[in-house]
C-alpha cells in the first residue's frame, strides 16, 4: 500500500495550473522542493510541493523517471 503525504483531489488545480489541498496536519517531510505523494487510494502521484501557506499546499504532478531522479520510490516496509 502506498503511504500518502497529502490528501488531495488531483482534479484541483489553480490558476497556474497547479494543484493544491489543504495543508496537512502533520507536515512530517513536507517542505519546498520536496518529493512525496499526494492523492488518495487508487488515484495518487508522486508530485514535487511549490509552495506551502498557511492553510494550503501547492504542487506540481511528477512522471516516474522525474521522481526516480530524487531518491527511492519505495519505503521499506514496517515491522
Amino acid at each position: 500500500m502506498i503511504q500518502i503525504d497529502i490528501d488531495a483531489d488531483l482534479n484541483m488545480v489553480d490558476d497556474d495550473d497547479r494543484n493544491l489541498a489543504p495543508r496537512p496536519t502533520d507536515m512530517t517531510g513536507l517542505s519546498v522542493g520536496a518529493v512525496v505523494v499526494a492523492g488518495r487510494p487508487g488515484a495518487w502521484s508522486w508530485v514535487r510541493v511549490d509552495e506551502i501557506t498557511k492553510t494550503a499546499v501547492f504542487f506540481r504532478q511528477l512522471s516516474v523517471r522525474e521522481a526516480e531522479s530524487h531518491g527511492e520510490l519505495a519505503l521499506a516496509a514496517a515491522r
